[in-house]
């Protein structure tokens, strides 16, 4: 049977839609300032590779795990996450750390009077003398027995506002651009975040794409490399809300620095290239 050539004209218009609907990146949801300052990294190197493509984040919140699985199924076309092996078998990772090392700058929520448990405290050794809390399954809590912490691990990761409040351990370890916000959130229990430490281990978020997408791949390589060589990607990061709030909150170069190891940053993270890297001295 012959087609009437307006319903050839809808068909081809239909596929045209088609195309364009699946060309869009798509990220996972936007929950607050971090993401959003991600997405607009993600734009910037769009634009430094010269790449014209809407990014579309989804509606749905989904667990990192199910994530994973919708990007090797072209329902999402980047995440970002933890640097780990683990991921890197699964995806293809960019690997430039989005936030400079901040997840690994760690300062502590406290129960609001136990300031004075941590008077003193200026070493690994020292800090040993006092019980962290943090979720049994998140990669943080190997890190800090590694180091030899001791840490209280609960399932429930919201149970740990209520534990530290009633002195089930004595610090609750967040990166700083977190840690104010919980404190502000948590209303029922009495929180602070401690004036004088400063945990530091390497740590780094990647952007991560299916590995048959290679196009995606390069125009986010390319033009996150293109904003780090020619200044804008640290003029974006630092002059962001979050970040630069978050320097003016923390005083990170006036805290006491306590360094620890990280078992679980894969052994090809760029940890040679500074450039990549926080400098709070520089801060």
């Amino acid at each position: 049977m012959k087609k009437h050539p307006i319903a050839s004209l809808f068909l081809i218009c239909g596929l045209v839609l088609s195309n364009t609907v699946l060309a869009q990146v798509t990220t996972p949801m936007v929950l607050g300032e971090r993401d959003r300052l991600v997405i607009d990294l993600i734009k910037l190197s769009f634009e430094k590779s010269n790449y014209s493509q809407d990014i579309q984040p989804i509606d749905t919140y989904y667990s990192e795990a199910r994530l994973v699985e919708e990007v090797k199924q072209n329902q999402v076309s980047v995440i970002w996450a933890g640097a780990s092996n683990a991921m890197q078998q699964q995806l293809k990772p960019i690997k430039i750390p989005i936030f400079k090392g901040l997840l690994g700058h760690r300062v502590f929520v406290i129960e609001q009077s136990n300031q004075a448990a941590f008077e003193g405290v200026s070493s690994l050794e020292s800090l040993k003398r006092l019980k962290a809390g943090l979720g049994r399954f998140w990669g943080d809590t190997e890190i800090l027995e590694n180091a030899g912490l001791e840490v209280v691990k609960p399932v429930k990761a919201q149970s740990l506002f209520h534990m530290v409040d009633g002195g089930r351990f004595d610090y609750l370890p967040l990166a700083v651009h977190e840690a104010w916000e919980v404190v502000e959130t948590q209303n029922e229990v009495n929180l602070a975040v401690e004036d004088n430490i400063l945990l530091i281990y390497p740590m780094a978020m990647y952007l991560y794409v299916d590995p048959q997408n290679r196009e995606l791949y390069d125009a986010i390589n390319n033009g996150l490399e293109a904003a780090i060589a020619d200044g804008s990607y640290d003029q974006l990061f630092y002059q962001s809300p979050l970040i630069s709030n978050t320097f003016k909150t923390a005083r990170l170069n006036e805290r006491q620095i306590i360094k620890i190891n990280n078992p679980l940053l894969p052994a090809d993270a760029p940890l040679h290239r500074k450039e990549l890297w926080l400098d709070i001295q520089d801060r």
